[in-house]
């Protein structure tokens, strides 16, 4: 499937960029990131709740992606690969206490807002409307174990299916459909309350 990523040449094959890039071609890697970068900081921003540790850790994603590309399998999807990769560095991460002490005493940083719900046909009322919706969203995800805002992060904003969750985080297809329910039992009911 083609992807509009930019550049002279047009959309890109994505399949095309991959190969490019393993046979060391830095410009369409360059494109792979520019693909990417803003989902996985997105994904691990969920995870360590810190937007530097995220700055710091999506560039260890992609220079890991960068020296094993070689190694990546062309049966996996490429994000599912590359969220794998992510979700290993987060999780990392948060065993040491510098990432946990951040996570805790910060929070997300003022002006990120990892989620893009918004409609740009919205009236203004609307959008203002959206504006809190997805900052209550924000802080509803933020005070979710990290474990759960992963899986959040992958099912509503990376559209990954149940058996692309499970790859990337190693559960059964089962767990992750029970951590789904009560991550959207959870959420009825913190908004119903607020309500």
């Amino acid at each position: 499937m083609p992807l509009d990523i930019g550049g002279a040449a047009g959309p890109v094959d994505e399949s095309e960029c991959i190969a490019a890039a393993r046979a060391g071609d830095a410009d369409a890697f360059r494109r792979l990131v520019d693909l990417y970068r803003d989902r996985v900081y997105n994904f691990l921003l969920r995870m360590v709740k810190h937007h530097e540790e995220a700055e710091d850790l999506a560039q260890e994603v992609f220079v890991r992606v960068w020296r094993h590309l070689g190694d990546y399998d062309m049966r996996w999807a490429f994000r599912t690969w590359l969220f794998c990769i992510a979700r290993n560095l987060a999780l990392n991460a948060l065993r040491t206490p510098r990432a946990v002490i951040l996570s805790i005493e910060t929070g997300f940083e003022d002006g990120h807002e990892p989620l893009q719900i918004a409609d740009s046909a919205a009236t203004p009322s609307q959008q203002a409307l959206s504006r809190e919706q997805r900052r209550r969203l924000a802080e509803a995800v933020e005070a979710m174990p990290p474990r759960l805002a992963m899986l959040f992060t992958l099912f509503y904003q990376e559209e990954m299916s149940i058996a692309e969750i499970a790859q990337v985080t190693g559960m059964t297809a089962g767990a992750v459909k029970v951590a789904l329910y009560r991550i959207r039992e959870t959420l009825k009911e913190r908004f119903r309350g607020e309500a």
